[in-house]
C-alpha cells in the first residue's frame, strides 16, 4: 500500500472522529432530525469510500471486503448516532451496512485501468460530504455568532487545497 491510500484512510479516520466529537460535544443542541441525517450521512460516506477501498484491495475476495466495509461503516454510523436518538442509530446503522456493501461491490467490479480514478472521485466525494456536513453541525450549533466555516471562500481554499496534495501523490494503485 502506498501513500495515497493511507493518506484516505487518515483522512476518513480523522474527519469521522471530528464529526463525531462535535456530535458528542453538542448533543442537547442537535436537533432529533439533524442528528439522523448526520449518522445516515457519516454511516453511508465512510462506508462508501472504505468498501471501495478494502474492495479493490481485497480483489477477488468480496466476503471479506463485503464484511469489512460493512463493519466500518455500521460502526461509524452508529457512533455517530449513539448521542442523538435511537431513530439515528438505527438511520446511521442501516445505511453504513448497505453503503458498505455496495461500495465494495463496486471496488471488485471496477476494471483495473480505472481504479485509481474511481478511489479518487469518491474520495472527492467524500470530502465535499464532510465538509457540507461540518457546516451543517456549525449552522446548527451556532445560529448567531459567525465560525471561519461559514465562509464558503474558506471551505473552497481548503478543499481546493486537499485536491491537489491528493493529485501530488501519485496514483494509488501501482
Amino acid at each position: 500500500m502506498g501513500a495515497p491510500i493511507y493518506f484516505i484512510f487518515l483522512t476518513v479516520l480523522i474527519l469521522s472522529i471530528v464529526v463525531i466529537a462535535k456530535i458528542v460535544y453538542y448533543r442537547k443542541v442537535i436537533p432529533c432530525m439533524t442528528g439522523m441525517m448526520i449518522a445516515m450521512t457519516m454511516g453511508m460516506s465512510v462506508g462508501l469510500i472504505v468498501g471501495i477501498t478494502v474492495g479493490i484491495l481485497l480483489s477477488g475476495n468480496i466476503f471479506l471486503s463485503s464484511m469489512f466495509g460493512m463493519t466500518v461503516g455500521m460502526f461509524i454510523g452508529f457512533l455517530s448516532g449513539v448521542p442523538v436518538s435511537l431513530m439515528a442509530v438505527l438511520d446511521g446503522t442501516l445505511s453504513g451496512i448497505m453503503a458498505g456493501m455496495m461500495g465494495a461491490m463496486i471496488g471488485e467490479m471496477v476494471a483495473l485501468e480505472y481504479q485509481d480514478t474511481l478511489i479518487k472521485i469518491f474520495f472527492i466525494v467524500f470530502f465535499a460530504t464532510m465538509l457540507i456536513l461540518l457546516r451543517l453541525i456549525q449552522i446548527d450549533i451556532e445560529k448567531k455568532q459567525t465560525h471561519f466555516l461559514n465562509n464558503p471562500l474558506i471551505l473552497v481554499v481548503l478543499f481546493g487545497f486537499i485536491f491537489l496534495v491528493f493529485d501530488q501523490l501519485g496514483p494509488i494503485f501501482r
